[in-house]
């Protein structure tokens, strides 16, 4: 769980001293890990939080995910039983005068390994080559692709889905992008056999002057729905924004 050590004894101290001491002014936002294995059905099984939280907070966050249903990890009309690791993020809202309440905002997406092109970074897959003027022009950037994959793992079909323009600089960083995915080898199995599928596959160029990630806008996901052969992931089904932990 990414979460300062500070917030989350002030979490675990408001919690235990019985709505002794005011909640904060103003919402405070927060994150809370937990894994599950999203069975066949896409109901939730072994529901386990962060195992650093405190009891409480780990009870409440089992009692609702259990709650949650899921899209399985299927291939092909089969669908089979999977984990998930994902991040639940939150607001602390003040409910009565000394009284608060964990809002969801949201739920992450499972934990891929990201491909980020900084200037010293290294990363398990060959990340593309920053075009150094580029790089010293302070040039942030994310491009997503649709990368389709044959059963040995190599891509043999590479789109470019966001941005839907691109310019000159766009084009370099798409160049080398695609340079650098030709010599991958990414292997996707289903049940243990080797399967060609499709992925979204995002590649951040960034300087390092940023705090976190880029990320591009949500609405770029929807951008896959029109593909068929999309690589197996178990997905959230349940809307869970607004609602309470």
């Amino acid at each position: 769980m990414k979460l300062c050590a500070a917030l989350v004894g002030g979490i675990v101290g408001w919690t235990g001293m019985a709505q002794a001491a005011k909640p904060p002014a103003k919402p405070q936002l927060v994150r809370f890990d937990f894994s599950a294995t999203v069975q066949a059905d896409g109901t939730l099984a072994d529901i386990q939080p962060d195992a650093a939280l405190a009891e409480n907070l780990q009870a409440m966050i089992r009692r609702r995910v259990a709650t949650w249903r899921y899209t399985p990890l299927q291939w092909q009309g089969k669908a089979v039983a999977a984990p998930v690791s994902q991040s639940i993020k939150l607001e602390i809202v003040p409910v009565a005068e000394s009284s608060f309440a964990f809002r969801i905002l949201g739920v992450g997406k499972q934990e891929k390994p990201a491909l980020i092109v900084r200037r010293t970074e290294k990363t398990p897959m060959s990340p593309p080559r920053f075009p150094p003027e580029l790089m010293r022009s302070g040039v942030n950037a994310v491009l997503v692709y649709a990368v389709l994959y044959d059963a040995a793992g190599k891509p043999i079909e590479v789109e470019l889905v966001y941005p839907g323009k691109v310019d000159r600089v766009y084009e370099r960083l798409d160049v080398a992008s695609r340079e650098a995915m030709a010599k991958w080898s990414v292997p996707h199995t289903f049940e243990g056999a080797p399967i060609a599928c499709r992925d979204n596959v995002p590649i951040t160029f960034q300087t390092g002057d940023l705090s976190g990630q880029l990320q591009a806008p949500p609405e770029v996901a929807e951008l896959f729905d029109r593909y068929t052969d999309m690589c197996p992931e178990a997905k959230l089904e349940t809307p869970v924004a607004g609602t309470f932990l």
